[in-house]
This record gives structure tokens, sequence and C-alpha cells, in this order.
């Protein structure tokens, strides 16, 4: 109990739309994968006449041999020597989850903090940023002009959405996030969930040019979105179309988030009400390197010289005074 209440939170969104306390996760994780791999590791040893607690926890990516960092206990304001126990803690799980096997592990923490300083001492890097803009839930309504017509995603959709995924997102970002365009396929919701997610997608002529994921629960809603580069000058009819459809209760906020590259939305967003809330940067250690298959090649031979060398008789030993050239 101690360590859940002197802890930090660093799920964002999942603190935005329904927050869980920690023995609640480490219960749903060990009712929903039994046989999973550790979630939560905690420090519990004396030193100098005084024990030192800490606690980690990872959550695992749904089929993806990657874990994320969302809780460390006690956070850094709680006394001294707490950025040494982060260090053991962070150390000890990116050992323990190489060990299991995954490939990466992703956290996502506040630019310009102590805590994002501490991950990079362990050698995480960061490899993009995400603004979070709020919608009051106070706000005047705004008027509605667009007729963009948006349609629930279908499992047909999965293979529209990894292209789309692969067209708005740069090399670099899909190279640390891998499977990440699986990120946008819809999963069935599993008892003990907090939140539920929902996806849309806006199609024209066969053609999906634009998604968006909204994830609610009982704290607020959350919004992501990708949007073809072609279509960008369609984004406030996005956006008004997306207020249309969910049309929140008054009494909850709405949350959109949008990363650096996607710097479409950053003029739209205040037009239609939001405000600037949050930055979160997102950082990732990899734990193992994949190597594709690469054809084995076969060398041609050609007409070389070799050098070979022929044994001659020396006062009846054996030896080797002199190499004789040879073509092959």
């Amino acid at each position: 109990m101690y360590l859940q209440q002197k802890g930090i939170s660093l799920d964002i969104e999942e603190q935005l739309t329904h927050p869980r306390s920690l023995l609640r996760s480490v219960l749903l994780d060990r009712f929903f994968a039994p046989r999973a791999c550790p979630s939560t590791f905690v420090l519990d040893q004396q030193d100098n006449d005084k024990h030192i607690y800490g606690l980690v926890q990872v959550h695992f990516r749904s089929e993806r041999p990657e874990r994320e960092v969302v809780f460390m206990s006690p956070a850094l304001d709680s006394g001294n020597g707490i950025h040494a126990i982060w260090q053991r803690l962070l150390n000890h799980v990116c050992i323990a989850t190489a060990e299991q096997g995954a490939l990466r592990v992703f956290a996502r923490l506040q630019a310009q903090s102590d805590e994002l300083q501490i991950f990079k001492t362990v050698g995480f890097a960061d490899y993009g940023q995400e603004d979070i803009f709020r919608l009051s839930p106070t706000r005047p309504q705004p008027t509605i002009k667009s007729n963009l017509q948006l349609r629930p995603q279908q499992v047909s959709d999965d293979w529209a959405l990894q292209k789309l995924y692969a067209v708005v997102t740069p090399r670099q970002v899909q190279n640390v996030e891998g499977l990440a365009q699986a990120e946008w396929t819809l999963k069935k919701w599993r008892w003990g969930e907090q939140s539920r997610l929902y996806g849309y997608v806006w199609e024209v002529d066969g053609e999906l040019l634009g998604a968006l994921h909204i994830r609610v629960g009982k704290h607020g809603y959350v919004i992501r979105t990708l949007l073809h580069p072609d279509a960008s000058d369609q984004a406030e009819s996005l956006g008004q179309a997306i207020l249309k459809m969910i049309n929140p209760p008054t009494n909850l906020p709405l949350y959109f988030i949008v990363r650096s590259y996607e710097s479409g939305w950053v003029p739209i967003l205040p037009q239609l009400g939001f405000k600037p809330l949050t930055s979160q940067v997102l950082l990732v250690k990899q734990m193992a390197v994949r190597i594709r298959n690469v054809p084995i090649l076969i060398p041609v031979l050609e007409k070389t010289v070799a050098e070979r060398a022929v044994p001659t008789v020396v006062n009846g030993q054996g030896s080797f005074p002199f190499q004789e050239k040879h073509e092959i």
C-alpha cells in the first residue's frame, strides 16, 4: 500500500480515461494471464540498518514481444536516494524482460523532467513526442459544418489501416515501433479492462484517408487519429465530424493526442476549442535486434593462381622448403 500511494503513473492516457490502482492491475494480470511473465517487480533490500523499497510495473503489449513501463514507486520527490532506486529497478526490469524474449521496452514521460533523465541514463532513447490537447466539458458548442462521413471500423479494414499507418508515420518511427500498426487493429473488449476502444474510418472511393480511435472511460475520452498527408486540408472537417459523432456528456472532458509529425492538427485544434494540456516524450530501449533472413551467396570459381605446398625430402625427413605455384 505504501508503494502504491507514493508512486507515479507513467501511463497518461490511462490516467485521463480510467485510472486503476496498482493492486487491481496486479490481480487482473494474474487472473487473465496466469502463465504470463511477471509484470510487477519489487525491490526490498536491507541497507545500513534500513530497508530500501521500490517498485516498477510494466504492461504487456497484446500479441507483441514488447513491454511498457507504466508505474514506478516511490516518486522522485519522496526523498534522497530515490534516483538510485529507479536506476536499479529499470536495469532489473530490462534484463528480466529481455530474458523473457521481449524485443523492446517503451515508456512515455513528460518532457524536461527528472524522470526522463533517469530513463536516458539506463539506456532509453527518445524517438518522438506527443502533444495532448483538452476540450473542456464546459466549452461552448462549436458550429458543425462538416458533411464528412465516418463509419465503424471493420476487420476487413486492417490491411488498409496498415498501409495508412505506413504512409503517415516516418520510417525511423516505424523501425522503432516495429509492429505498432497492429495497434490500429480493434480487439474484443475483455472483462476487467478499464476503458473501451472504438474505431472509425473515413473512406473515399474505396481508399482509407483517415482513421480514429476513441478510448472511452469514466473520466474522459481520448482520441488518436491517422490522416493521409494528401488529405491534410480536410483536418478541420474531420475534427468537426469527430465532435459531431462523439458529442460526449457535458461532465466529461475530451482529449486529443497528436504526434509531432502530425503537425497539420496543431493549428486546427484551437479552432475546434481544444487547448494544450501537456506533452510527453516517447522512449524505447532496444533489447534485441531482429536479423532478416539473408540468401546465401555461392561464389563463382574463377581461374586463379593458388599456392600449394609441395613436400620434399631432406636428409630422409619430410620438410616444406619451398612452395610451387599451380593454376586451377
